[in-house]
């Protein structure tokens, strides 16, 4: 498909227009709207077509500079799709829009952009294959713990309770069903219900003092977005929690009044 990079421009996530879910996607987007209110977000930018940012540093220098700087920081990059059509993707683990990960090298990294904006991966992704498709480009996080949350249970939409799925390394083993992990229940003021499969109490993947960080960092990203959220986060090798997505619930049915009663996960998430 010849090189993409002449035709795009160069997003920072930490700003204003990377807000907007018509110029990064919805995945991006999300992102940028946690970054610029405060939330552990990781640097990066997103591409998309010259036309959609007017204004934005654009062409392969651009893009060769925006990646540099990145490059020299991380030890491998992660490049994503990130559709304008809609948040579906967000946790999907249908194999044509997955990340690529461990990108390292300018090479690497045009191929990575071409391997998300192919038109057969396109048509896969929601909404038509129009040019739809921006690409998030982050550093890769050598994650000590990782998993998905959910702060509205997907059956029943009761909200006091958080389901939260963790495992030993890479949220990713989760979203890509290769690993079953361990569910949390937890209570919105950072109490622990139930694990499944039980966990001793000095062996946990989430000891209470990430519990609490985790569920500070869930109430302020339903503040950001503006209601219940699904989030993908991890522990970083120094214990530094990192939201990796973020997305609105949209799917839950109606919230059951606080204080009813839950009856665990109901799900693998995702």
């Amino acid at each position: 498909m010849g090189n993409p990079l002449a035709q795009l421009a160069v997003v920072a996530l930490g700003t204003e227009q990377a807000k907007n879910p018509a110029v990064t996607g919805a995945r991006a987007a999300n992102l940028a709207r946690s970054a610029v209110a405060g939330l552990p977000v990781l640097p990066g930018f997103v591409l998309v077509p010259a036309d959609r940012a007017p204004g934005a540093p654009a062409g392969g220098d651009a893009v060769h500079g925006v990646w540099q700087v990145l490059d020299d920081i991380a030890e491998a990059l992660v490049v994503r799709p990130s559709s304008v059509h809609g948040d579906t993707e967000e946790f999907s683990a249908a194999g044509p829009i997955d990340p690529v990960p461990g990108v390292r090298g300018w090479e690497a990294f045009q191929d990575a952009v071409r391997a998300v904006l192919d038109p057969a991966r396109q048509a896969q992704l929601p909404g038509p294959p129009d040019g739809g498709t921006a690409v998030l480009v982050q550093p890769m996080l050598r994650a000590a713990v990782g998993g998905v949350l959910s702060t509205a249970d997907p059956v029943t939409g009761h909200t006091d309770r958080l389901l939260v799925t963790v495992v030993s390394g890479e949220p990713g083993q989760l979203v890509d069903g290769g690993t079953q992990g361990v569910h949390y229940q937890l209570t919105r003021f950072a109490r622990l219900v139930r694990t499944e499969p039980p966990e001793p109490a000095r062996r946990r993947l989430l000891p209470h003092r990430r519990i609490t960080r985790l569920v500070a960092l869930a109430k302020k990203t339903e503040r950001v977005l503006g209601g219940p959220v699904d989030l993908e986060f991890a522990f970083d090798v120094d214990g530094k929690l990192w939201l990796y997505q973020a997305r609105p619930i949209t799917t839950a049915t109606a919230r059951a009044a606080p204080g009813a009663k839950v009856d665990g996960p109901t799900r693998s998430h995702p």
